[in-house]
């Protein structure tokens, strides 16, 4: 598995961003102008934590933060032109990285995989 992390992480630093920097790009993806706490919660990591990558990905142009106007309170992240333009070309990466292990497997291997998801989602057949 350690390899294709390291895959990833190699396509993903060709788009100037960092291992998990997508995972939060992905979330606003799905719905721009998330809180600080929303996006927490999605990916499941302490607020501080989500400060830091937020930071990260503000200093590099691909979303911004503002207040929100209904509670002065909230913090919003909102994508960039940038930030959306990386949309394809991140899940082009991640389609590539599942593409990549499963062909790494063998025949075997993939059953047991295939049948373990089964049981995990409760499936009565592998």
């Amino acid at each position: 598995m350690g390899r294709h992390k390291v895959l990833v992480a190699a396509e993903l630093d060709r788009h100037g961003l960092h291992l998990g920097q997508e995972l939060y790009l992905a979330q606003l993806w799905r719905e721009d102008g998330l809180s600080s706490a929303e996006l927490a919660s999605r990916t499941g990591v302490s607020p501080p934590a989500v400060t830091k990558v937020v930071s990260g990905l503000e200093r590099t142009g691909l979303v911004r933060r503002e207040r929100d106007p209904a509670d002065a309170r909230l913090v919003r992240v909102w994508l960039t032109d940038a930030g959306r333009a990386l949309q394809d070309p991140v899940t082009e990466i991640w389609y590539a990285a599942e593409r990549d292990f499963w062909d790494s497997l063998t025949d075997e291997e993939r059953a047991n995989a295939r049948a373990a998801v089964h049981d995990m989602l409760g499936s009565e057949s592998a």
